[in-house]
């Protein structure tokens, strides 16, 4: 079917009048009333009734103007792709990550991918950890960036691991004049913000009973969340190191020292299903890539 007669076919459906479409498409009438009597022969129905000096569509022409807008849109999607693929846009990798990456590592992992691959789109979802490695099995991502390892057919790469640190919003004292800050004290007197990460918090909450004689938590599952709440000053919590560096230089929040606890560490994962080039070039991206 000729894409010019459909064009053609969905301008006379939308003016109604055959000289309007000739003067749109800089062709004569009678082009325009050939054009039409062809794809009404191809369809083997009529498309158009004369109505005054105007014409209308028929039923069938009705039905078939929706299809005709559906058919031109799949054209021009293909020939927008097709034109990407000749200007090297060839390629999409669409990766799942977690909150915590998001804020964290996302915005260096854009800036240096692309600066290297300029040819391939990255196309972002920010899901859950526990979300993420069902996303790669069904196939709805080809590479998910978790603080979870995979399962199933699911191959999964340890990419980095870094310790995590009791906070506080700081005190307003400096460092040198400052009154130490002691650890019991802080996790008795205020709220502590848990199961923002969903690996290491089973580990501290054991520690936590043994430790201390009262205590109050309280869940908060965004980790971006918790901080804001630490810096707020409503309560303390355990956060890994990546997502809280830029506010312990600055001095916005504090590192306690936790003697009397063992901290776990939290890890970041590469998940991947296929070891196509483009997800290969990722992995060995990703695991090659340096935290500052």
């Amino acid at each position: 079917m000729d894409t010019r007669i459909l064009q053609t076919f969905v301008l006379a459906a939308e003016y109604e009048n055959f000289r309007m479409v000739a003067e749109k498409l800089y062709i004569t009438q009678p082009a325009v009333t050939f054009q039409i009597r062809q794809l009404e022969k191809e369809l083997g129905d009529k498309l158009f009734v004369k109505n005054g000096r105007h014409i209308r569509l028929t039923e069938f022409g009705r039905l078939f103007h929706k299809e005709a807008k559906e058919i031109m849109a799949q054209y021009e999607k293909s020939l927008t792709q097709l034109n990407r693929y000749q200007q090297g846009f060839h390629k999409t990798i669409r990766i799942a990550i977690s909150p915590l990456m998001a804020e964290t590592i996302l915005p260096s992992i854009l800036a240096r991918y692309t600066k290297k691959f300029p040819n391939v789109e990255l196309s972002i979802q920010v899901l859950e950890s526990n979300k993420i490695s069902n996303a790669v099995e069904n196939g709805e991502v080809d590479i998910g960036l978790s603080s979870l390892s995979g399962f199933s057919t699911v191959k999964s790469l340890k990419f980095h691991e870094e310790p995590v640190s009791l906070v506080c919003s700081h005190d307003g004292y400096d460092s040198e004049t400052g009154p130490i800050i002691d650890a019991h004290n802080l996790l008795e007197r205020n709220i502590i913000f848990t199961d923002n990460h969903p690996t290491y918090w089973g580990t501290i909450k054991e520690q936590l009973k043994t430790s201390l004689l009262t205590y109050k938590l309280m869940k908060v599952n965004q980790s971006h969340i918790t901080k804001r709440f630490v810096l707020e000053g409503i309560g303390v919590s355990f956060l890994p190191k990546s997502i809280i560096n830029r506010e312990i230089l600055e001095g916005s929040l504090l590192e306690v020292p936790v003697p009397f606890l063992t901290l776990p560490t939290a890890s970041m994962y590469i998940l991947y299903k296929y070891k196509h080039q483009l997800e290969s070039d990722f992995v060995k991206f990703i695991s090659n890539y340096h935290f500052s």
